[in-house]
């Protein structure tokens, strides 16, 4: 084998290794270009509300049990019941990232109900790019059981250099938490579901 083709080789089983490891994510993620944030976890794909991700991919992994569930709801038909079943992985989801306008004023709002966890949902602001971390906020972080609904909101001033926002949530210990009617609004007016 000549240096050319030792070099194509080194080159092809590199890209073999990469997308091995890609296809290898222990995450879910049921996509839905149309669905926006999906805060309220209406559009479904085979049980999983869409545009979010699951850590671990609790189809090859019994640690989070996820649960559309249709009998505790402050928005829409279903709220997420999230079950963490044992202390060995710490479970997180993420949301899909949404847009900002540079200079407004957003509110962000959702509802929770934590019942044995340590439940903290991280406010992530990013540049226009995606990569660059401008603000990382804890806005929620209890360990304290509820006895129902709990609202969060908060008004949120976004700088020029600032341009999207996610939520990461991370589920410490064995219980259930539950999400719903997680919004962003523009202060002054609402963006719809569908274009965030």
């Amino acid at each position: 084998m000549g240096i050319f083709d030792r070099k194509w080789f080194a080159v092809i089983l590199g890209a073999l290794c990469a997308m091995s490891v890609a296809c290898e994510s222990d995450e879910l993620l049921k996509r839905h270009g149309s669905a926006g944030m999906n805060g309220s976890f209406e559009i479904t794909d085979d049980g999983y509300p869409v545009n979010w991700v699951f850590f671990p991919n609790p189809e090859a992994d019994n640690t989070l049990r996820v649960v559309l569930d249709s009998n505790e709801v402050v928005d829409g038909s279903h709220s997420l019941k999230l079950v963490v079943r044992t202390r060995d992985k710490l479970p997180a989801i993420r949301s899909r990232e949404v847009a900002f306008e540079p200079g407004n004023t957003y509110r962000f709002s959702m509802s929770y109900w934590n019942e044995g966890c340590t439940l903290t949902v991280n406010r992530i602001v990013m540049d226009a790019s995606g990569k660059t971390v401008r603000r990382r906020d804890p806005v929620i972080d209890t360990s304290v059981p509820s006895n129902g609904w709990e609202y969060f909101e908060e008004t949120l001033s976004i700088a020029e250099d600032e341009a999207k926002m996610l939520l990461v949530i991370i589920i410490n210990g064995s219980g259930t938490v539950r999400l719903d009617g997680a919004n962003v609004e523009r202060t002054g007016g609402y963006i719809p579901n569908s274009i965030l």
